[in-house]
């Protein structure tokens, strides 16, 4: 009776050392694992309770899927993955979809991360050609629906119509359009040549005399897939002419500078009306951005910062 007690007790201890022994799983473990003729059931268990350096982001699972591992596996190491992952997005979805993971994993994915996806009409359409299917689809759409453009978010436009305040009334809106794309990481918000709004605006400047008030342009919104996103923007942070200018920075300290106007700077409607530019800013055309004056040609490019966080339409 005693050998066999002593047997077991010899087999409990062997059998805790080995676990010990291995206490954490990585994606390189679980890949021989399910590889080694091992039951599924074993194999999840064995991640439900040793899975602690399982790493989930895309790329990985990818590895996963082509290293033979199953989807329900996959979905073990997703649940017990720790730390930091990649954040989900548009792209993240195709290249899921062309590793041939199924449209319930993906949901199921996208269900316990909510991701950030560009989905106006044209992006749907490459979508759909990539084979992303409609119920992906439906649920990018909706998670995309409360996507925010963070503060501090830098928008480049380009003017279409000329601004001067000599002419023109505070509070009066001009036409612009992105010069360069809109970007959350990596990720392509808003197109270039999306249509944007400038406005001249009287701001009360706390720093001189109380009740003084000085002109500047402010930024206040860009389209989006139609729809227009509410933009409240700081002031001018850079501006120059055509591409070839050299940019100017701070323009409320440096208040003057020549811009010289050139050809069309090409992107965007401002492209469609850059003769008429040419024509209106003359050679030797100069951007005044002073407190009390504001001209800035057609043409011009100017650098906004969002003020405040803004809500993705």
């Amino acid at each position: 009776m005693l050998p066999k007690l002593l047997l077991s007790t010899l087999a409990l201890v062997a059998t805790t050392g080995l676990v010990a022994a291995q206490s954490t799983l990585t994606n390189d473990d679980v890949i021989k694992l399910a590889n080694s003729g091992l039951s599924e059931q074993f194999v999840i268990e064995r991640i439900d309770q040793q899975g602690s350096r399982l790493s989930s982001d895309v790329s990985n699972l990818i590895e996963l899927k082509d290293n033979g591992v199953n989807e329900r596996i996959i979905s073990a190491v997703v649940r017990r993955s720790t730390g930091r992952t990649e954040p989900l997005n548009t792209d993240s979805v195709v290249r899921l979809v062309r590793a041939r993971f199924s449209d319930g994993f993906i949901i199921d994915l996208l269900n316990k991360r909510p991701g950030q996806f560009s989905t106006d009409t044209s992006r749907i359409i490459e979508l759909k050609e990539a084979g992303v299917s409609e119920r992906l689809l439906s649920l990018m759409v909706a998670q995309g629906g409360g996507r925010e453009l963070p503060k501090g978010t830098e928008i480049i436009i380009r003017l279409i119509d000329s601004i001067d305040s000599d002419v023109n009334r505070s509070g009066q809106d001009f036409r612009a359009s992105l010069d360069e794309p809109i970007l959350i990481g990596d990720e392509v918000i808003v197109r270039k040549g999306a249509d944007a709004t400038v406005r001249l605006v009287d701001k009360e400047d706390s720093g001189k005399i109380r009740g003084r008030t000085s002109l500047t342009l402010q930024l206040v919104s860009v389209t989006v897939d139609g729809k227009k996103m509410a933009i409240e923007s700081e002031d001018v942070a850079q501006y120059s002419g055509s591409r070839g200018a050299r940019t100017a920075k701070s323009a409320a300290a440096v208040g003057v500078i020549g811009a010289i106007i050139g050809g069309i700077a090409g992107g965007g409607k401002g492209a469609a009306i850059g003769g008429a530019a040419g024509a209106g800013a003359g050679a030797g055309a100069q951007i005044f951005l002073d407190p009390q004056r504001v001209k800035v040609p057609s043409e011009s490019k100017l650098t906004f910062l969002t003020e405040k966080v803004a809500r993705i339409p």
